[in-house]
């Protein structure tokens, strides 16, 4: 599974048949169709939200794989987050500014208190911290994300979270996801961290897909 893939309708660069026949052909069985929201200057509209959910659902026909319509939304300032009106099946919120680390956690647990969101997405990842990652802070963003039922990204791309938070996450049933991040087409199912990780320290935790009552797997 792959939860966390751009396309056309913000910055990537294949539109959505093109990248779930990449999918299939990777052997992928749910992907993620998670473009930006209305706070990237590309980002997804009410507008063009209705487009893309036809796409997906001509897709998914299509190609035989399940096809959530999810969105990834930056975290702001206040810990608030950018949705056009629209039912997305999957939310994901990150951190899209580089800030320092004592302010990408503020925004990180404001952000899981004031919105409904099911995935915090690429958290630490270097381009978007002026530091590295404090111990006691990791932890209590996990317990708080365990609590609210919050799932955290394990994302490919950026290689995040680095190991020393995935160490803490060890003992935890944590809630998590894997995402490749994906811009264009040959990045499309590249999970291959996300999954190595996993099966080193979360093997106490939950993927998301299978939270989902089971529907997607």
């Amino acid at each position: 599974m792959d939860l966390h893939i751009h396309s056309t309708y913000s910055d990537g660069d294949a539109i959505i048949d093109e990248i779930t026949r990449r999918a299939r052909e990777r052997g992928m069985k749910i992907i993620g169709i998670a473009d930006h929201s209305t706070d990237h200057p590309r980002g997804l509209n009410e507008k063009k939200a209705k487009r893309r959910r036809v796409e997906i659902m001509n897709a998914q026909e299509r190609y035989g794989i399940r096809i959530l319509d999810a969105v990834e939304c930056g975290i702001l300032e206040d810990g608030k987050i950018i949705l056009p009106e629209h039912e997305f099946d999957l939310v994901i919120a990150s951190v899209h500014t580089h800030l320092p680390v004592r302010e990408v956690y503020r925004r990180i647990k404001m952000c899981i208190l004031k919105n409904d969101v099911d995935i915090i997405g690429h958290m630490h990842a270097g381009m978007f911290s002026f530091n590295s990652n404090i111990p006691e802070l990791d932890m209590e963003i996990i317990d708080f994300a365990i609590e609210n039922g919050v799932a955290i990204e394990v994302n490919s791309y950026h290689s995040s979270p680095p190991e020393s938070f995935l160490k803490l996450c060890s003992s935890k049933k944590l809630l998590y996801s894997f995402g490749s991040d994906a811009h264009d087409l040959s990045m499309v199912g590249d999970i291959d961290f996300s999954i190595r990780m996993a099966k080193i320290y979360l093997k106490k935790g939950r993927n998301i897909v299978d939270e989902m009552h089971n529907t997607y797997r």
